[in-house]
């Protein structure tokens, strides 16, 4: 039995068998690498999408952005809400199948509309994904261990977002060989539209898995409580700690955009600057994030779960700032350099050090909040991510270039001066989180 600074009881929570949680992580990893795959297989489409719909910078900008986040953000909210009160395995079922046929109907669309509205239907299926995982995994492993399947889980994502460039460039190649791919009913499709397809189809299938493992049990107080925790409790919670709450969050928002931005704008900058194909691109980018997330992610939430378990509370926002300030010049360098290989080397040394972010961002939130809030924050803390990483990021970016240096050959410039601002803000809100994270943990933990 243990007691926090509210004055409420607690049991000590019991977990279920290691490989009970493992097999867990395993099917939500799978899905969130599947998820990825589609949502970020369009960043690499981007030029010819621009080409095909005869788009401009900033339009282009908003299918990657405004579309999906926007839609992400909206739904963040009554997801969460559900996570804290339903089946988060049935949540998850639902989301899975729903952004997959979202994912296929982007593939058919024929106007800028049309594909628009099917990347918001992506967009707010996807809210599913990171508050039903966060939560399961939370439920499934002690705070100690927390870091390191969070990372497994990140992994998924990283993986599924290296895959989309090798598998959109294959693909692109393939069918523009072929001269289209024409389909029953929806007629002849090119080759950002066939990849669109591609990615999306395994989800119908894999949303299955969803049944292979079981609930985890929630943390329950000892002493009579409503069952479900609301919106106001979560008020109170961060009214309480609104240092860690804020800094946390606009920590992990920078680099959200750092990610979700350079992203957005890395396949049209080796095409415009280098000549570079896309089939090309797709190739390397996603080859050299595929190694770089299999080398970094577990040592990352390795390393962060060895500061935690060594007493150090702040660990999450410690370890991540320094990562920060470490990735900021490759960051930097990355679009200021006069070859296509020195930019996916610098690119992909940031991105390395900076890739944790899913995971320890989402990890220090649920080891700081009350289980039976985390989903409700889990959700605003998506939202903050998905306004200011997700939504902004790739729009900044197309600003700087249309407004700011007024010349889309100058895009290397904005996505340098881009990539050294959020790197350098989110240091700095890990630094000023620190102290608020310690008494955070400290009153979670019963300290």
């Amino acid at each position: 039995m243990k007691m926090n600074a509210g004055g409420q009881i607690f049991q000590a929570q019991t977990y279920p068998s290691p490989r009970t949680s493992w097999r867990a992580v395993a099917v939500l990893t799978a899905l969130y690498w599947f998820g990825t795959l589609d949502r970020q297989v369009a960043a690499l489409l981007l030029p010819l999408i621009k080409a095909d719909l005869q788009l401009t910078d900033s339009q282009v900008s908003l299918i990657p952005g405004l579309a999906f986040g926007l839609a992400f953000m909206v739904m963040s909210l009554p997801i969460g809400w559900l996570v804290d009160r339903v089946s988060r395995r049935a949540i998850l079922f639902a989301g899975v199948l729903m952004w997959s046929l979202a994912a296929m109907g982007s593939g058919v669309s024929r106007t800028f509309g049309q594909l628009l509205g099917a990347r918001a239907v992506v967009g707010g299926a996807e809210a599913t994904i990171n508050p039903s995982a966060y939560s399961l995994m939370s439920d499934f492993f002690p705070p100690a261990k927390l870091t390191l399947p969070m990372s497994i889980f990140t992994l998924g994502g990283n993986l599924g977002s290296g895959t989309s460039f090798m598998l959109g460039g294959a693909v692109i190649a393939l069918v523009s060989s072929a001269g289209g791919v024409t389909l029953p009913v929806v007629g002849t499709l090119a080759g950002w539209q066939a990849a669109f397809v591609i990615t999306g189809l395994p989800g119908l299938i894999l949303a299955f898995l969803v049944w292979t493992f079981p609930e985890a049990p929630r943390q329950k107080p000892a002493t009579p409580v409503a069952d479900n925790a609301t919106f106001g409790e979560l008020g109170q919670q961060f009214r309480r700690h609104p240092g860690f709450y804020l800094m946390h969050n606009l920590a992990f928002a920078m680099i959200m955009g750092f990610a979700v931005g350079l992203q957005s704008w890395n396949s049209a900058f080796l095409t415009r600057h280098y000549g570079m194909p896309l089939a090309q691109i797709g190739f390397w980018l996603g080859l050299t994030q595929v190694l770089s997330s299999l080398m970094g992610l577990w040592f990352h939430g390795w390393a962060v779960d060895r500061l935690f378990g060594r007493g150090r509370h702040d660990a999450h926002l410690i370890y991540f700032g320094a990562m920060c300030l470490l990735a900021c010049p490759f960051g930097v360098a990355a679009y200021l350099v006069d070859n296509a290989v020195g930019t996916i080397i610098c690119y992909n040394i940031a991105y390395f050090l900076v890739m944790a972010f899913a995971s320890i961002g989402p990890a220090a939130l649920q080891i700081a909040t009350p289980g039976r809030l985390r989903g409700k924050a889990t959700a605003v803390y998506m939202i903050v991510l998905s306004l200011l990483g997700t939504i902004l990021g790739p729009i900044v970016i197309a600003a700087f270039t249309d407004g700011l240096f007024q010349d889309e050959a100058m895009l290397g410039h904005s996505m340098a001066l881009f990539a050294g601002i959020t790197t350098l803000l989110g240091a700095l809100f890990c630094w000023f989180g620190r102290g608020p994270m310690r008494r955070a943990v400290a009153q979670q933990m019963g300290a």
